[in-house]
C-alpha cells in the first residue's frame, strides 16, 4: 500500500520539500521512506504534477495520516504570515493506494 501526496501550490510547501521532511523525521521515516514522482498520467490534474510517494510499512488509519502530513507541513510553514487552514481530503484508487490532496480551506468551507 502506498501514500501518494498530491499538494496544492497554494500551500506553499514543495513536493521535495515534503519528502525530506518525511525521511528525515523519526516517526515518520519508520513508517516508509518518501520520494517524489511526477505524473503525466492523472485524472485529477490536467497538467504533469509531482506527487509525494510513500510505501507505507504499516496500514495507519485516516486520522493518524492527517496528523503526521499536518505537523510536517506546520513545521514546513513555520513563520508565514497568515497561515490559513488546511483541508486534508483523502481517497483510495482501484490499485489501493491511498492519495491525500492538501489544500488551502477556502472561506466558504
Amino acid at each position: 500500500m502506498r501514500l501518494v501526496v498530491a499538494l496544492d501550490p497554494d500551500v506553499g510547501v514543495s513536493p521535495l520539500d515534503l519528502a525530506e521532511a518525511w525521511s528525515a523525521d523519526g516517526d515518520t521515516r519508520e513508517l516508509g521512506n518518501a520520494t517524489v514522482e511526477v505524473r503525466r498520467d492523472t485524472d485529477f490534474f490536467p497538467e504533469p504534477v509531482a506527487l509525494v510517494v510513500i510505501p507505507l510499512l504499516v496500514n495507519l488509519a485516516s486520522n493518524a495520516v492527517y496528523d503526521l502530513v499536518r505537523r510536517l507541513l506546520a513545521r514546513l510553514r513555520s513563520g508565514r504570515s497568515g497561515q490559513a487552514d488546511l483541508e486534508l481530503v483523502e481517497i483510495t484508487v482501484a490499485n489501493g493506494d491511498r492519495v491525500l490532496v492538501v489544500r488551502l480551506r477556502g472561506d466558504g468551507q
